[in-house]
């Protein structure tokens, strides 16, 4: 089954959409990345060109890591009035669990419920086929008290991060990944 997702009905009432990554979308993705990672590379001892070329070659190897390591991958934009306000990317696992890859919103987007609402709308997904979200986040990333929130269960420390799983009761009471 091809992995799909739609964009929820509440974001689509707010004016935001989402389209299958094209070629056209790479130049806002790198920036968005670029900005988003900016900090971790301020200390370096090198100008701004070298510090964004080392982010973009980053932005390629993450997507060719996600493309390679996920049977099915859909790399997804978020929209906003022609205005590139985010990338949601998402996987399944050989087992047929949902993937939650990455999600970036682009800082004038944050803290007004879109990723909220869209991680709500593939536990839906996954509840309806009787699979897990699954997911790995930084010990770091202020993403993972939302993770948690959302019902989010950390399954392994990996020193810098936490893979976490999701499931709805009605998959864990059927016995269908009941363990890691």
């Amino acid at each position: 089954m091809p992995l799909r997702f739609a964009c929820p009905a509440p974001l689509l009432a707010r004016g935001i959409t989402l389209h299958e990554e094209r070629v056209a979308d790479l130049p806002a993705l790198r920036a968005l990345f670029r900005h988003q990672r900016w900090a971790e590379f301020a200390m370096l001892p090198w100008d701004d060109a070298a510090k964004a070329a080392l982010l973009d070659q980053q932005f390629d190897a993450q997507r060719r890591h996600y493309a390679s390591a996920h049977p099915q991958v859909l790399f997804l934009v978020l929209m906003h009035q022609e205005q590139t306000a985010g990338r949601l990317y998402l996987g399944r696992s050989e087992a047929g669990d949902l993937g939650l890859l990455d999600i970036l919103l682009s800082p004038q987007y944050r803290g007004q419920g879109l990723g909220t609402a869209l991680i709500g709308a593939l536990q839906d997904q996954a509840a309806m086929d009787g699979r897990r979200v699954l997911l790995e986040v930084g010990k770091g990333n202020p993403a993972a008290g939302l993770y948690r929130r959302l019902g989010f269960c950390p399954l392994a420390d990996t020193g810098i991060g936490w893979h976490m799983a999701w499931a709805a009761a009605s998959t864990l009471l059927s016995g269908v990944h009941a363990a890691p």
